[in-house]
């Protein structure tokens, strides 16, 4: 046997069971052997039960809140050798040492080793423990003012600065304390986002870095606001009328910047990223995967939840969210119809998306221009059975998005047949 996560090796008792004890207590179920050497070795134990009841003792004396139904003590004799066997089950609260408190005394498993958590990690398992969540959580900032939002709800006529609205609009609780809803609307709202632009997605050309702070209204605000200035907009004349072609839709833009701000999980204090990648497309990463069990097909098909219902009903008031649960399936919808790729992935701890630059050279297709390509698809397959989208885009010289495009038509006119999904893809002859 070897230590790792869920296995501990004590040669003789010392007081730092009690540490070992509260890591498992902490973070999952685990084992601790009295008795053995580090590398597992059975060594034996003198005065077993003296031993064993010092630990039952200590793990009452030492170990708030009282986890006593969590731990079993065994004693054990295996040739000849006695040893203590401490079972611990995972436990329903925050545990720690008595003597130090919750903010030293509290330890959490880390692969084989017991460590102090973070003040971070316990702001995070108070959260997880309590029936409040974290916009209704007592702000640890009292001292707040709102002065980017005022004028935002002064415009429908509410005064965001009158008591009896902050308590219906959950700003402040029962006791009259601001809570951390109101701190995300405050000028002292301590998240940011951070935007940094690179020429191509390489990144070996960086272009500029900003970072966005205040009110989570204000940072939308600013957030678009730049995002706008780095997208650029076509004049395309089709029959002597001017047409407008947004490289980045502002519609889809606001969406996506509203979606990383009330989706969120802000219970870690962390920046949400925007990468912008000049000559390929737009990354947005926010912290916290998808909230309330359930998958991007769900939410591409309308399922809408909410980890901060109260934040997401205040983007409503102040008329910045259109309609729940329509954002993503809208720009879903809007790029299958220009043969682009949107793209969603819910990590771990975060949720990525990405969405593609749209070029006038993929806009200004004529019908004479797809059938001349057409044409060369043709001769290609005629030759060698089957082709990819990269050797489409190699043959034809457009770019992936105008390559799609043309294939996608053939497919529809029935000439090919798609084969397969992803990179993988192949086109064949029907």
């Amino acid at each position: 046997m070897l230590e790792n996560e869920t296995t501990e090796f004590k040669r003789e008792y010392t007081e730092n069971i009690y540490k070992e004890i509260i890591a498992f207590l902490n973070t999952y179920s685990g084992t601790i052997f009295i008795g053995y050497d580090d590398k597992g070795k059975l060594v034996g134990l003198e005065n077993m039960k003296e031993t064993e009841e010092k630990i039952s003792n200590g793990i009452i004396q030492k170990i708030t809140p009282d986890c006593s139904m969590f731990v079993s003590i065994n004693n054990c004799t295996l040739d000849g050798k006695d040893y203590i066997v401490i079972n611990v089950s995972k436990g329903l609260n925050i545990y720690y040492l008595k003597e130090k408190g919750i903010l030293k005394g509290t330890f959490i498993r880390n692969g084989s080793c017991s460590i102090p958590a973070t003040d971070e990690t316990i702001k995070q398992m108070i959260i997880k423990n309590s029936n409040l969540s974290y916009e209704t959580s007592v702000s640890i900032n009292q001292s707040l003012t709102f002065n980017y939002i005022e004028s935002a709800f002064k415009e429908i006529n509410i005064d965001i600065n009158d008591n009896q609205v902050q308590n219906n609009l959950h700003l402040k609780n029962e006791h009259g304390q601001y809570t951390n809803l109101a701190l995300l609307l405050s000028d002292q709202n301590p998240f940011t986002i951070k935007i940094a632009t690179y020429e191509s997605i390489d990144k070996s050309n960086f272009l500029d870095r900003r970072e966005l702070r205040g009110s989570l209204l204000e940072i939308y605000d600013k957030a678009l606001d730049y995002l706008n200035l780095n997208s650029a907009t076509y004049g395309l004349i089709e029959n002597s009328i001017r047409k407008d072609i947004e490289e980045y839709p502002e519609f889809i833009l606001r969406e996506i910047i509203l979606n990383s701000l009330i989706h969120r999980d802000y219970s870690t204090n962390t920046s949400n990223i925007i990468n912008i990648y000049k000559n390929n497309f737009i990354e947005f990463i926010s912290y916290g995967s998808l909230y309330g069990n359930i998958t991007i097909e769900d939410i591409l098909a309308g399922l809408s939840t909410s980890r901060n219902p109260y934040l997401q009903s205040i983007f409503m008031r102040l008329k910045r969210v259109e309609a729940i649960g329509s954002g993503l399936r809208r720009v879903n919808t809007y790029y299958k119809s220009k043969n682009l790729d949107f793209e969603i992935a819910a990590l771990p701890s975060s949720f990525v998306v990405k969405l593609p630059r749209i070029t006038l050279s993929e806009t200004t297709l004529t019908n004479e221009e797809i059938n001349d390509e057409k044409g060369l698809i043709i001769d290609y397959l005629n030759k060698h059975g089957e082709i990819s989208r990269k050797d489409a885009e190699q043959l034809i010289d457009k770019e992936k998005t105008a390559t799609s495009i043309i294939l996608n038509r053939m497919v529809e006119e029935k000439i090919i047949n798609k084969l397969g999904n992803g990179p993988a893809t192949k086109y064949i002859l029907k």
